[in-house]
């Protein structure tokens, strides 16, 4: 199949999306595909196309602000989005794909698809929100495109109300050999690896983690990452009374990224919103447990439950102290039930989930009933 994909970032872009594309697309080419990506060039200096891999990657428009925008309330440059789903609806017109895969980021790229091309449209659902304008769009989208997936099975069954077929859940994946699960006598503290990002919401898991060493918690706290208020988060934990036992590393690479996974005990993610973290994926491939707290838009909840890989709690700092209490003591049952499901997350199984879907029948029919990619599946 020749294979089009439209998401908002790509690599070097670093985020739950731009993983999510770039581990499919890369699984997709080795089975023989053809894939080519479309996404907004974020960057200054970078190419406006390349081939990574045998992906082959064009840029388009080119922005080097669209990050950070002359009105920072607006997220993103605006202007750069119009632009991006004119060529979008161009690109989808005059380029023969067979199926046209879209990111749900960022929105108008998907409306401007020509209404000849909707019925090889497949959009993939990373996360539900709230907000009026969000709900009137997540309403309208899946109703104009032939399928639709999701990152997890609640995000799934928060769109299948807005569509007639069934959304199949086609999660982050990984490559589970790259990762390794230490065991608990050789592991110690608390760790977040992420975006710093307002919606994190750092500072609760600063305060929790403060009445845990209140109550003699032997361990450190890691904030792993960069981002725009890294140096509030900075401040903030200078300011704890247990400062010298919180540390910032920053952007760390791959391979200390996977070290600080099988060294850590907890996995702490105190998050407003997310969809399915790919760190949570990688959490479980090192059998670590998570921790997270039980906001509406934490999609990071609903993946913890499925999975039976930590415990969730109400979003305060004694009850995020009490849920890692608790985590801890039965540590080994989260370690092990987590450590199994994520074989399932492979990038192999999930690339074959997603050509049986636009693969095995014509993609405007109903769904195959072949097997699906359930979050709640352990294996």
């Amino acid at each position: 199949m020749r294979i089009g994909i439209f998401v908002e970032l790509f690599a070097p872009s670093v985020g739950g999306q731009e993983l999510f594309f770039e581990g499919l697309a890369r699984q997709l080419v080795k089975n023989g595909h053809t894939v080519d990506v479309h996404c907004i060039g974020h960057e200054s200096g970078l190419p406006s196309s390349e081939s990574m891999d045998g992906i082959v990657v064009f840029r388009y428009p080119m922005d080097a602000h669209y990050k950070i925008p002359r009105f920072k309330a607006m997220k993103r440059a605006w202007p750069t989005i119009f632009r991006y789903a004119l060529h979008v609806r161009r690109v989808a017109k005059e380029t023969s794909y067979d199926v046209l895969f879209l990111n749900q980021w960022p929105l108008l790229h998907a409306v401007a698809l020509p209404q000849s091309q909707r019925a090889k449209a497949v959009i993939h659902w990373c996360e539900i929100r709230t907000g009026l304008f969000y709900r009137v769009i997540q309403a309208l989208l899946p109703r104009i495109v032939a399928r639709n997936v999701a990152v997890s099975d609640s995000v799934g069954r928060s769109i299948a109300r807005f569509c007639s077929g069934s959304v199949r859940s086609l999660p982050s994946g990984l490559d589970v050999e790259h990762y390794q699960s230490l065991p608990r006598i050789r592991r110690s503290g608390i760790c977040f690896i992420g975006r710093m990002t307002a919606h994190k919401n750092i500072p609760l898991l600063i305060d929790a983690f403060e009445l845990l060493k209140d109550q003699g918690y032997a361990g450190a706290l890691t904030l792993a990452g960069d981002g725009p208020v890294l140096e509030e988060v900075r401040t903030r934990a200078m300011a704890s009374r247990h400062a010298s036992s919180i540390f910032l590393p920053g952007l760390i690479s791959e391979n200390d990224k996977i070290d600080l996974l099988s060294r850590s005990e907890v996995l702490a993610i105190s998050s407003l919103r997310e969809g399915f973290p790919r760190v949570v994926a990688e959490a479980m491939a090192s059998g670590l447990p998570v921790v997270t707290c039980d906001y509406e838009m934490n999609g990071t909840k609903d993946i913890v439950r499925s999975y039976n890989c930590g415990l969730v709690t109400q979003p305060t700092p004694d009850c995020l102290a009490q849920g890692v209490r608790d985590l801890m003591a039965h540590w080994d049952h989260f370690s092990r039930t987590g450590h199994l499901s994520a074989k399932t997350l492979s990038w192999a199984l999930i690339a074959e989930s997603f050509e049986e879907m636009v693969g095995s029948t014509p993609i405007n029919r109903s769904a195959s009933h072949s097997r699906s990619f359930s979050e709640a599946k352990v294996a």
